[in-house]
């Protein structure tokens, strides 16, 4: 019986498991494709990842996009070149460069965030008064476990 159950709760895991990924491409599908980034999507991505993890050395942030430290030299160059990105020394070690984003980089990241916001109001004329308020609390309900759940760097 136990091992039923563990069986019947490891398929229940799968299954929502898959039900995220396939939730994640949707969104994606519906809102972010199409969308053409200000610069090449590498850059936009480590752009992204600061405005989240903002100071990050370059070396944090190739290890969450899985980018090469030779990549990610080039890319902060380009960054920074743009006026996107400034380097600082981080005091805690002065061996370490931080990153942050420029006033630039984070208006960018505004323009584009904008436009999504942009396309999900429109699409929301699709929906009745109902379907609006179970979205906003299925968005809150999410948003509230994801951030209870352990982060995937953390294992």
């Amino acid at each position: 019986m136990q091992a039923v159950q563990e069986t019947n709760e490891r398929h229940d895991i799968r299954t929502m498991s898959r039900s995220f990924i396939e939730m994640l491409v949707l969104i994606h599908r519906k809102f972010y494709r199409g969308i053409t980034t200000p610069v090449p999507l590498n850059q936009f991505a480590v752009l992204m990842v600061l405005r989240v993890e903002e100071p990050a050395s370059p070396t944090a942030i190739g290890d969450i996009l899985h980018i090469s430290k030779q990549q990610m030299t080039s890319i902060t160059e380009k960054l920074v070149d743009a006026g996107f990105l400034s380097r600082a020394v981080d005091p805690a070690d002065r061996r370490r460069l931080l990153l942050s984003l420029t006033k630039r980089g984070v208006d960018i990241l505004d323009h584009q965030n904008d436009i999504v916001k942009r396309k999900f109001i429109e699409s929301l004329d699709d929906l009745t008064s109902e379907e609006r308020d179970d979205l906003a609390h299925s968005i809150e309900m999410i948003t509230h476990y994801v951030e209870k759940m352990r982060r995937a760097s953390d294992f």
